[in-house]
């Protein structure tokens, strides 16, 4: 009699095992499934569990994603080799060529000229970013300078002051 009653014991014992997973699961059965997965930018959430990605499983609420049927696997995919052909296509190996000398027209920036032009437009060029080169383009058009002559340092004259006071 207490053989049965322990195998009756062990069996409801056993039973009572396969109802929830656990105490957090039975908190949340009853609520909207909710299933959310990290990524990389951010955690991402679903209504339905993602089988494929259950390693990256972060929370849920709702049934526990085992309880959901996996999809049934992908087959493997069948690759074969394509087709054999005659023929094939190359591109031109590059040519090597001696490096040019004497000439420089093709290239500027080499000469003497193409140098000046070069610090003209680097002086140009700090001149737009600081406030001494705008006081000096209002200037320009204050004066009726000629804008393409290049300024290579501020007039003696001249002093930083207000830069209202040299819109006047």
């Amino acid at each position: 009699m207490l053989r049965k009653l322990g195998i009756a014991l062990i069996f409801a014992v056993s039973l009572s095992a396969c109802g929830y997973v656990d105490e957090y699961e039975r908190q949340v059965h009853d609520w909207e499934p909710t299933y959310c997965y990290k990524s990389l930018g951010a955690v991402q959430c679903y209504r339905e569990p993602k089988h494929s990605d259950r390693l990256r499983l972060v929370n849920y609420y709702g049934p526990h994603p085992s309880r959901y049927d996996a999809p049934e696997p992908m087959k493997e995919p069948n690759f074969k080799a394509p087709e054999m052909v005659n023929y094939w296509v190359k591109d031109p190996e590059p040519v090597p060529r001696p490096m040019a000398k004497g000439d420089l027209a093709d290239r500027p920036w080499l000469t003497a000229d193409g140098r000046a032009e070069a610090a003209n437009i680097r002086q140009i060029k700090t001149l737009e970013t600081s406030g001494t080169g705008t006081r000096a383009f209002l200037r320009r058009i204050a004066t009726g300078e000629d804008p393409t002559a290049s300024e290579t340092a501020a007039p003696a004259n001249f002093t930083l002051s207000d830069p209202a006071a040299d819109l006047e």
